[in-house]
C-alpha cells in the first residue's frame, strides 16, 4: 500500500504522519528537523524552550527559568524553529505544538508564528481563540479534540468569531501521551477508544468541509496508520 499526500492548508506532506508534540527536551529542533526532512510534519513542542538555550533566558540560583517569559522562551523557540528548518532541507514541514494550559498561551502562540512554523497544534483544553492570536499570519491551524462533540464546539466558535476553520484536526484517544481530558475509568471504556471515537468524529468533520482528520494515541505502526 502506497500512503497518500496528506495537504493541510497550503502545506502537502508527501508522507502523511504528523510527529506528536513531546514535551521539555524531546520534540525539538533535532527530531522535528529529521522527521519534516523524510516528507512529514515534525513538531517542535514551545513548552519549556528556555531550557533548551539556558544562555538566552534568565535563571535563577539553580540554573532553572525564572518565570513563565524564560520558561517559555520566545528566541529560543525561534531558534529552535530555524534550526529544524535548517535540518529538514526545505521538505515536509515545521509544526509547533502550544498546549492551550500553559501560562503565556497567547504570547507562545504568537511566537511560534512569528518564528515561522507552518502549523500550529494545540489541545490540553479547548483552543477556542487560538485565530485570534495569529491575525495576519498565513499559518495552519490544528487543534486537537478527544470528541465529536469538542469539534463541533471549535468549529463554531472559529466560524461565529473568525470566520475561519481548522485546517486539520488532530483526534486523540486514551492511549496518547497528550492531555485529552478523559477521567481515569473512561480510558479503558470501549466507547472511548480511538476506533470508536474515529466514526464520529469523522462524521462531524464532514459538516465543515474537507475538514482532514489526524488520529493519535495507540497509532505506532505502518500496520497501525495503514488501518485507519
Amino acid at each position: 500500500m502506497t500512503l497518500p499526500k496528506l495537504t493541510i492548508g497550503k502545506i502537502t506532506l508527501d508522507v502523511p504522519i504528523i510527529q506528536g508534540g513531546m514535551g521539555v527536551g524531546i520534540s525539538w529542533e533535532n527530531l522535528a528537523g529529521a522527521v519534516a526532512k523524510e516528507g512529514a510534519m515534525g513538531v517542535v513542542s514551545a513548552v519549556g524552550t528556555g531550557y533548551r538555550f539556558p544562555e538566552l533566558v534568565k535563571k535563577d540560583k539553580f540554573g532553572r527559568p525564572i518565570g513563565p517569559e524564560n520558561t517559555h522562551s520566545r528566541e529560543a523557540l525561534k531558534r529552535i524553529v530555524q534550526r529544524a528548518k535548517e535540518l529538514s532541507q526545505g521538505r515536509g514541514a515545521i509544526g509547533v505544538n502550544v498546549l492551550c494550559a500553559i501560562t503565556d498561551y497567547p504570547r507562545v502562540v504568537r511566537d511560534a508564528a512569528e518564528a515561522g512554523a507552518d502549523a500550529i497544534i494545540s489541545g490540553a483544553g479547548l483552543p477556542l481563540k487560538l485565530p485570534e492570536y495569529v491575525k495576519g499570519f498565513d499559518i495552519a491551524l490544528i487543534p486537537i479534540v478527544s470528541s465529536a462533540r469538542a469539534l463541533k464546539l471549535i468549529c463554531q466558535t472559529w466560524e461565529k468569531r473568525y470566520q475561519r476553520l481548522p485546517d486539520a484536526v488532530v483526534l486523540e484517544g486514551p492511549l496518547s501521551g497528550g492531555h485529552q481530558g478523559f477521567h481515569k475509568e473512561d480510558c479503558f471504556k470501549k466507547e472511548y477508544q480511538l476506533e470508536s471515537l474515529l466514526p464520529e468524529v469523522l462524521e462531524e468533520a464532514k459538516n465543515w468541509g474537507d475538514l482532514k482528520v489526524i488520529v493519535a494515541g495507540g497509532v505506532w505502526s505502518y500496520q497501525d496508520i495503514k488501518k485507519y
